[in-house]
């Protein structure tokens, strides 16, 4: 190969990898379940899935694959490709935190406000500074200090605890 033909390839290599970097896939539930993985793995750095179902969340967070949908998100997480969710507001209240905050997914609900689940047993000042959330999930049995809830009404952050 002459050095001509070599840089051209490698300026074509790093264009591709360029436009991934910053292309993300938004997709419904039906239209990832049909899509091709490697073509949605080879050209998109992220995935965005809108208004999941509450069914395919748990087999996601229970790392349950029978779902071509849970099996394509998984594998997704595997090679490092972001992966965002939006739900709507009502299904926040019945999320399996602990297993869902252990995985790398961006939880939003439909208005576009960023969701951070809380898997602890207290809601403390710096969890609240932590967040950098606009809602914050909280478990059942989740006590919030008073310096807590004072820092999420200061900064607009609505803490919602399952019932």
């Amino acid at each position: 190969m002459n050095s001509e033909l070599l840089a051209k390839i490698v300026d074509e290599v790093v264009a591709r990898l360029q436009r991934r970097a910053t292309s993300v896939a938004m997709l419904s539930v039906a239209q990832l379940r049909e899509a091709n993985q490697r073509t949605l793995f080879c050209q998109y750095s992220a995935l965005h899935i809108v208004q999941m179902d509450m069914p395919l969340l748990k087999q996601i967070a229970q790392c349950d694959c029978s779902d071509i949908a849970a099996s394509i998100i998984h594998n997704a997480l595997a090679i490092g490709v972001r992966v965002g969710i939006s739900l709507r507001q009502e299904l926040l209240m019945f999320l399996p935190i602990r297993q869902l905050s252990a995985l790398p997914v961006e939880l939003h609900n439909e208005y576009g406000q960023h969701v951070v689940l809380h898997p602890g047993k207290l809601l403390s000042y710096t969890d609240v500074l932590k967040s950098g959330g606009e809602i914050v999930v909280l478990r059942q049995k989740c006590l919030v200090t008073a310096l807590a809830r004072e820092a999420a009404e200061a900064r607009n952050i609505q803490l919602i605890k399952q019932e």
